[in-house]
């Protein structure tokens, strides 16, 4: 229990009280084993420092961070793939060397690897 946390990074459409649009973004965490699930949400994209915060609000609701991070290849944490190593932005990095996490990214063809955040995504 507590080992492992799926993310997703998405956006939303939704109507105002006001009769207009706005489109929302959110990153969502879930635990793979109870299914709890954090979801942080912004009305403008995420930053990278925007995705640390929500880590922080996450792992701070859920008791604790996991010792796996299950994550597709996003361009705010992921710069590319060289050789079989994955390179994270600078601020990932440090971030992960902080506080220790291992980190799994999925490679393109498996996001079903993320079934648990996938299934419940979609708030």
């Amino acid at each position: 229990m507590g080992e492992q946390a799926q993310v997703e990074f998405e956006e939303t459409n939704q109507q105002t009280t006001k009769g207009g649009d706005i489109k929302l973004y959110f990153i969502s965490f879930v635990l793979s084993h109870s299914r709890f699930k954090a979801v942080m949400w912004l009305d403008r994209p995420f930053t990278t420092r925007d995705v640390l915060w929500a880590h922080e609000k996450a792992f701070e609701v859920m008791g604790g961070m996991p010792g796996e991070i299950v994550y597709d290849q996003d361009q705010l944490i992921f710069v590319k793939e060289s050789a079989g190593d994955f390179i994270f932005t600078a601020a990932f990095r440090s971030y992960l060397e902080e506080k220790g996490s291992h980190v799994y990214m999925c490679k393109g063809a498996e996001s079903e690897l993320k079934g648990r955040i996938e299934m419940s995504s979609g708030l």
